[in-house]
């Protein structure tokens, strides 16, 4: 097409979205606030992620079908590229209890993981009443992210750090903050602002966001641990009579993610003492494997080789997510906007998807 496209956003969704793009034969940039590489922030949800493909969309269907699109990419990618840092490794589901939601669940799962199978009660720990076990891959979030930037810059993309107080100020000259090429070493030059639409993968953002202004977008706070445990080399996830889970997923780099709390519509943005403790010390009843062989017997989560405390405001929606096209108003002109955004804590998993949907949106808009 070799037409001008702006993609507001660099994250998962962001970046996922920009390559397809890029791959369709737009000119595409990227602006963003925080790019991946950057020191973490709270507003930059996908560098927190624990991220791994666990389909959660049992009740929605286009969540649905965003993630059973997104993981025969992902596992595309591994054969393509040995050194992506997405691998595949089995994970686990416990339940100490089993009532009929649950088994919607694990009908649910045993249609999205072809491997899936229910556990025989010889095969459960101690204290759960049903298992399960399937393959799926897990993203080492750390690399991930980068390899995506590099990926989308390598393929002729250009990016730029600007903090926008609205899309609009973007397409406005008198209005627009100042651009910095991303990386910093970049030659690019600014483009012409003048695009054949904006694709709108800010996330979190879409709450304040001028001219967004998402008041069904509100964030799922998760706090996590970075646990050094090389030796893990699966998923779990536990579920505890009392509702609450706790949940392990290794990556390349042996680093583990220990999960993790769900606090509907907590802005809070650093880590809560209490609740640090509350994942160690569940992590540790549901997995004492995550201590090292020498100390599991006294099972002291002090005994935890704690790499980073986490926190992240996963970007839910009412509604779930927004995969539509609007318009944009600015001077004379009219620009469309193709909204990506609302993912909660299933960015990753349906990101290659969400980023097909986006496309094709665009491409109904331009022809």
């Amino acid at each position: 097409m070799g037409k001008d496209v702006f993609v507001v956003g660099a994250g998962v969704i962001g970046l996922s979205t920009a390559i397809r793009a890029l791959e369709a034969g737009l000119n595409v940039t990227i602006f963003a606030e925080t790019f991946p590489g950057d020191k973490k922030s709270i507003k930059y949800t996908s560098c927190w992620a624990a991220a791994n493909h666990v389909s959660v969309a049992a009740t929605n269907a286009l969540l649905h079908h965003l993630e059973r699109e997104t993981l025969p990419v992902f596992l595309g990618l591994i054969k393509e590229d040995p050194l992506v840092p997405v691998m595949v490794r089995p994970h686990r589901a416990y339940s100490q209890v089993f009532g009929s939601d649950d088994q919607k669940q694990n009908d649910h799962l045993s249609e999205c993981y072809s491997d899936f199978r229910t556990l025989k009660a010889n095969e459960l720990p101690d204290g759960v009443a049903h298992g399960a076990v399937f393959s799926t891959v897990c993203i080492d979030v750390p690399r991930y992210l980068p390899y995506l930037m590099n990926r989308f810059l390598s393929g002729g993309g250009r990016a730029f750090r600007v903090t926008l107080p609205s899309l609009s100020a973007l397409l406005s000259a008198k209005d627009r903050p100042d651009l910095v090429p991303f990386p910093p070493t970049s030659t690019n030059t600014p483009p012409s602002f003048d695009p054949v639409a904006i694709i709108n993968c800010t996330g979190i953002g879409a709450f304040s966001m001028g001219d967004v202004k998402d008041t069904n977008v509100y964030p799922t706070r998760g706090e996590v641990l970075i646990i050094r445990a090389p030796w893990i080399s699966h998923g779990l996830f536990y579920f505890f009579k009392d509702n609450h889970m706790s949940y392990i997923i290794p990556r390349q780099s042996g680093d583990v993610i220990l999960g993790g709390t769900f606090q509907v519509d907590d802005w809070h943005p650093v880590s809560r003492p209490e609740t640090i403790r509350f994942i160690k010390e569940r992590g540790i009843e549901a997995y004492p494997e995550l201590l090292p062989l020498s100390k599991r017997e006294m099972r002291n989560i002090e005994d935890l080789d704690v790499v980073e405390e986490c926190v992240g405001l996963r970007p839910t929606r009412k509604g779930g997510v927004r995969a539509e096209v609007t318009s944009l108003h600015v001077g004379a002109k009219i620009f469309p906007i193709v909204h990506n955004y609302g993912h909660g804590g299933a960015g990753y998993q349906s990101s290659w998807g969400s980023a097909r949907l986006a496309v094709e949106l665009l491409k109904s808009v331009l022809e």
